[in-house]
């Protein structure tokens, strides 16, 4: 099967590509407000009731499009390309490929963030320890279990003496 016969390439574009054309042009015109805003709400109306066909929406809506507008050409192709661009990478955002980055991100961010904290907790009790030993220095008594661990450090002078 080549090009011609799915109406893909050089010649004159298959009915059902004209159809998605007029599809596309249609919502990127009420998407930078130049279509008929009666008729999008007309037809966000019927979107949302169930009662939608793309096809007549796109006739009615390029009916009553102001296609004369000043800046009506350049606004259009300039979303049509950010569009076109995002078409294009969705399939790097999506699927395995996708979902495996997601994770990789995750982990990263989760593994950071496990590592920041054990830091902090390691650090607060660090500080608190070092606050119990200045105390020790200073004849403060403290239960056996703690006190057992300041005689067991031997630079520092029996806290008992």
């Amino acid at each position: 099967m080549d090009g011609k016969e799915t109406g893909v390439g050089a010649g004159a574009p298959a009915d059902w590509q004209a159809r998605a054309w007029r599809r596309l042009l249609a919502g990127l015109l009420v998407e930078q407000g130049l279509g008929d805003k009666a008729a999008a709400k007309r037809w966000q109306e019927r979107v949302k009731s169930g009662d939608f066909d793309p096809d007549l929406c796109a006739e009615e809506l390029l009916a009553g499009a102001d296609l004369a507008a000043p800046k009506a050409e350049s606004q259009v192709l300039v979303r049509a390309a950010r569009l076109e661009r995002d078409l294009l990478m969705t399939p790097l955002l999506r699927g395995v490929s996708g979902a495996s980055r997601k994770v990789r991100g995750a982990a990263k961010s989760g593994a950071a963030a496990l590592v920041t904290q054990v830091i902090v907790v390691l650090t607060i009790a660090v500080l608190a320890f070092l606050l119990l030993l200045v105390l020790a220095f200073r004849g403060v008594e403290f239960d056996p279990f703690f006190q057992a661990i300041i005689d067991w450090i031997p630079a520092l002078p029996d806290s008992q003496a």
